[in-house]
């Protein structure tokens, strides 16, 4: 058997690889090749001390999560649309929190927020819409200029332009906010803003898709022609006042052409063409929304506001071209109308019977909108004339059908801009439809409510025809009797409706309810307002009639009604209403052809209550002097109104002492009135015309205030007394005698005090007219002489009640003072009985056993009487 080999004990030498091939596992990340350069870059932080104050922000204005503005506006431009909302809305919130912030940067703020205007992402532009409309606008009203309006135009006409609808539809909504606040910037920019406008609203994609922003831009553009058409009416008045004017001319600028050149004319002449393009636009706009109208509860509002917004740009594109129409090529009236011709052709809209009243309601609001454009165009005379009895027959069923009826706030605009045609309309019509329309307007006059503003209107239309100044007032002399009767109707309607106002003004006035009190002063200020524009017509009416006309005639019967306004009682109309209503009331009473006792007496109850102003009675009294001196009051009427002024005349309290709160008014009344009666003729002559009367008030024994006012009267009139008779003098003497005696309440009742008692001055003046009577008439201070005799003595005790002592202290001093002041007419009478006989019946109370006074007062009236007999006899 052979043997097998040994394993051999050499190993196998292994053969060398020059390419390892290494094997790749799916998935998994390769490692760097072994030739790679290690870019990893390691450092340490070094923590320094300044570095803190980056994060304590304490004394910083920063938003809710702690960002500086200059942080906020860098992430306002972040590629995510979220960042950017939230960005915006973190400045909003810093603003509103820190307003000082806004004021300091304000154009670093408004230069990067204006380019989000253009923003892909809806939500950012509606944040961006709301931080200038509640925050940036408000705040800085008035700090907004020209170059930083010309800042966000650029951005806005850039959006207008814009590729995607939606953002060039947020521009248009942009611009009608800048407009809103700043409306210059349209003027600046008007050439572009109206080609955007036209370009706009020929995109038929926002009819179908794009409903809610197309109410947005006819907003805008509607807004824009009204300040067109203000504009217009500021220029017209500032070249009135430049003709007018001839000297002070103030140049702005070095340059006399640009100076004296019409302001405002100038800057927008060139666009009227641009507006009379626009028309044929909107008219094709109108008829897209009415083909694509839909009556569905979700859609028929806003259907009905993007009618209504096309109809008003209409209308205040067309009032612009109509008022301009002097600087346009061509008359625009008519080429408007053939443009209008398919909407004034479906004129009226929905008559149909099974719509609901809403939607009726905003239908008659599209049909009022479109007659007006009718009639600001004057379509009855054009070549839609044919068109014009159904405008008239709808402008008459609305009179009638709206007539005693409550109207909400938008009925009520809408009529009355209605009713603004209906002057110049009945002046054009026929003579059938002037009948009609002015049966119809009465009707609705007389059941309007008196407090609705639609009653403005009314009274307005009324003014002007009832005003032959008013330029379209009365149609001409053949129409003058045709139209008569109406105004009489219109002017016996207005104090009924003066009276209503005034009783609702007392009653809101007295109201203890617990209604807010902002609310109750703006009724209160409203029922003013209307009371002023009914008074302010009735002075014009009364202005301008023609003193033998029907109307005049008319005119004269309001004093039946006026008589209730005036009266103090039971309601005082006049007393409790505005001064300014005050005012026009009392001009009135001027116009009256003659003044009624009723209405005087009514004046006299009004005069004399004490709530007046001052101003007012003297105006009353002034009005009536003035409408005595033009014939409208008789003289004998005039009299007695001042002679009750005068003596009914209330000063408070009575009996007191001491000068009062309106001595001084009633002072300066008796001066006025004084005033007047010596403008009036001969004084004698009016004295013995007042004679009767005047004994009247007299007799009655009025207060000493006015008794020193009837005594100041007499002496104004006539102090010689030549035109009375000896029993009229013989009544005037105890008349004198009597309020002589009377005044001596403010004479002191100790003897020795008379001459330093300050109430002594009082009973001077009092006595002041007694003594100028006494100085003109010899007659007068005898008869009242001889009656202090019978006083002295006790005679007539009955009309004098007082101590024997207290008639002997009155008897020296009123002596004494006569002495003082006509000192002649006493040394006249001092030799003869009369004076003699008065001094023996003071020995005689003197010496009287029954006179039981002090020794010391008792010494004290006998010095003082022997002090009175030296005088006299030193004197004669």
């Amino acid at each position: 058997m052979v043997r097998s080999k040994p394993p051999s004990s050499k190993k196998p030498k292994k053969k060398g690889i020059d390419f390892k091939k290494v094997k790749r596992h799916v998935g998994r990340k390769l490692p760097p090749p072994k030739n790679a350069t290690s870019t990893e870059i390691k450092t340490k932080a070094i923590v320094l001390p300044e570095q803190t104050m980056v994060a304590d922000r304490t004394d910083m204005a920063v938003s809710k999560k702690g960002l500086t503005l200059r942080e906020l506006l860098q992430q306002s431009s972040h590629y995510n649309s979220k960042f950017r909302r939230a960005a915006l809305n973190g400045i909003r919130d810093l603003i509103m929190k820190h307003p000082l912030e806004l004021k300091t940067h304000k154009l670093a703020i408004i230069e990067k927020l204006r380019e989000r205007i253009c923003d892909s992402d809806k939500a950012v532009r509606e944040v961006l819409y709301n931080i200038f409309d509640s925050v940036i606008f408000k705040s800085l009203k008035e700090d907004i200029k020209g170059p930083t309006v010309a800042l966000l135009m650029a951005y806005i006409f850039n959006a207008m332009t814009h590729m995607t609808v939606e953002i060039r539809l947020s521009a248009f909504k942009f611009f009608r906010l800048l407009v809103h606040s700043y409306p210059s910037s349209f003027f600046m920019h008007s050439d572009k803003v109206l080609d955007h406008y036209v370009d706009i609203l020929r995109n038929s994609q926002i009819y179908l898709q794009e409903k809610n922003q197309l109410s947005s831009i006819l907003s805008g553009l509607e807004h824009c022609l009204s300040l067109y058409t203000n504009k217009t009416t500021d220029t017209d008045d500032t070249i009135n006042s430049q003709k007018k004017s001839t000297a002070g001319k103030w140049l702005l600028h070095a340059y006399r052409e640009s100076s004296e050149e019409p302001i405002g004319r100038s800057g927008y002449s060139s666009n009227f063409d641009k507006i009379e393009n626009l028309i044929p636009v909107l008219v094709n706009c109108f008829e897209e929304s009415m083909s694509l109208f839909s009556t569905t509860p979700d859609a028929i509002s806003q259907s009905f506001k993007i009618l209504s917004y096309i109809l008003q740009c209409l209308y205040s594109a067309s009032d612009v071209l109509v008022k301009n129409s002097n600087m346009l090529k061509e008359y625009p009236r008519s080429s408007i109308l053939v443009h209008l011709r398919k909407i004034l052709e479906g004129f009226p809209f929905g008559l149909k019977n099974d719509l609901t009243d809403k939607v009726d309601e905003e239908f008659f609001i599209l049909n009022v909108k479109i007659s007006e454009v009718y009639l600001l165009l004057g379509g009855w005379m054009g070549p839609m004339s044919y068109m014009a009895n159904k405008f008239l027959y709808f402008i008459e069923r609305t009179m009638l059908d709206k007539a005693g009826i409550r109207l909400n706030k938008k009925n009520e605009d809408n009529l009355a801009s209605l009713l603004a045609y209906m002057p110049e309309l009945i002046s054009h019509v026929t003579n059938d439809w002037k009948d009609r329309l002015l049966e119809a307007f009465t009707s609705a006059y007389k059941e309007c409510n008196v407090e609705s503003k639609l009653m403005l209107a009314y009274l307005s239309c009324v003014e002007e025809m009832l005003l032959p100044d008013k330029g379209r007032s009365i149609p001409g002399v053949p129409d003058y009797v045709f139209l008569v009767h109406y105004q009489i109707e219109w002017i016996r309607e207005l104090p009924r409706v003066l009276l209503h106002l005034g009783d609702k003004f007392l009653s809101v006035k007295e109201n203890t309810s617990k209604e807010e009190s902002a609310k109750k002063e703006q009724h209160l200020l409203m029922l003013g307002q209307y009371m002023q524009v009914i008074l302010n017509l009735l002075l014009r009416v009364g202005q301008t009639n023609v003193p033998t006309s029907p109307l005049a005639a008319e005119y004269d019967t309001i004093q039946l009604s006026l008589g209730d306004f005036f009266n103090a009682k039971p309601k005082g109309i006049f007393m409790k209403i505005p001064c300014e209503c005050q005012a026009l009331a009392v001009s009135c009473l001027y116009y009256f052809s003659s003044l009624t006792p009723a209405l005087l007496k009514s004046l006299s109850s009004c005069c004399l209550c004490e709530g007046l102003d001052p101003v007012m009675l003297f105006k009353i009294i002034e009005v009536l002097h003035s409408a005595y001196r033009a014939n409208h009051l008789h003289l004998s009427e005039h009299l007695g109104f001042l002679l009750t002024l005068i003596s009914h005349f209330r000063i408070y309290p009575e009996t007191a002492a001491v000068k009062t709160l309106n001595q001084d008014l009633f002072k300066t009344t008796t001066r006025h009135v004084l005033t007047y009666l010596s403008q009036m003729g001969d004084g004698s002559i009016l004295l013995k015309m007042l004679w009767g009367p005047l004994s009247e008030e007299i007799a009655r024994k009025p207060a000493l205030a006015n008794m020193h006012g009837l005594m100041q009267m007499v002496v104004g009139l006539d102090m010689r007394l030549s035109k009375l008779s000896a029993s009229e003098v013989h009544d005037l003497a105890g008349w004198v005698f009597s309020y002589t005696i009377t005044s001596s309440i403010y004479l002191p009742k100790r003897t020795g005090q008379i001459a330093e008692s300050e109430n002594t001055q009082t009973f001077r003046y009092l006595l002041k007219p007694c003594i100028r009577l006494f100085l003109a008439s010899s007659k007068l201070l005898s008869l009242v002489l001889d009656l202090f005799n019978p006083f002295i003595s006790g005679e007539n005790d009955d009309a004098f009640t007082m101590e024997p002592a207290r008639k002997v202290q009155i008897a020296i001093y009123v002596l004494t003072i006569m002495h003082d002041e006509i000192r002649s007419q006493i040394n006249h009478f001092s030799s003869g009985s009369l004076f003699k006989g008065v001094f023996q019946n003071i020995i005689d109370l003197l010496e009287a056993d029954y006179l039981t006074l002090a020794f010391d007062e008792m010494r004290g009236l006998r010095l003082e009487f022997e002090q009175l007999k030296t005088r006299i006899c030193t004197s004669n």
